[in-house]
């Protein structure tokens, strides 16, 4: 365990030891704003960053948004196994167990939500 504060400075040390330029994670729009509203709360507004200055966020949830949910056979495959959502105009659900599901091919698949085993998952995604 560790403090937010020293998780803030471990991560800015492996982005200049291994020089990272982009993080990546699945919805990262949600981390960023759960970091950075964290990070403004406990600062009491005085920082709001989360990550280093200048390092890009990019998401998996919004790639597959543009690119894997548009296509024919992964729409046929969320209506099929029903992973449409709910809204009044049903669209294929993003998750990252549903579109790993689909990548695979394994539609039993269960995810972990364990660090390690969401990363694998995400890099997969992210590489399809």
């Amino acid at each position: 365990m560790v403090t937010f504060y020293e998780a803030k400075m471990l991560i800015a040390s492996i982005c200049e030891k291994y020089n990272i330029k982009a993080i990546m994670a699945h919805n990262a729009y949600f981390d960023y704003k759960a970091t950075r509203n964290t990070q403004n709360f406990l600062t009491d507004g005085k920082y709001h960053s989360f990550l280093p200055y200048g390092i890009e966020l990019w998401d998996t949830m919004k790639m597959a948004q543009d690119v894997i949910a548009t296509k024919k056979s992964y729409i046929k495959f969320c209506e099929e196994n029903g992973y449409m959502t709910n809204h009044k105009t049903p669209r294929p659900q993003v998750k990252a167990e549903v579109l790993y599901r689909y990548i695979s091919g394994d539609n039993e698949f269960i995810e972990d939500h364990t660090g390690l085993a969401d990363v694998l998952i995400e890099k997969e995604i992210f590489t399809y």
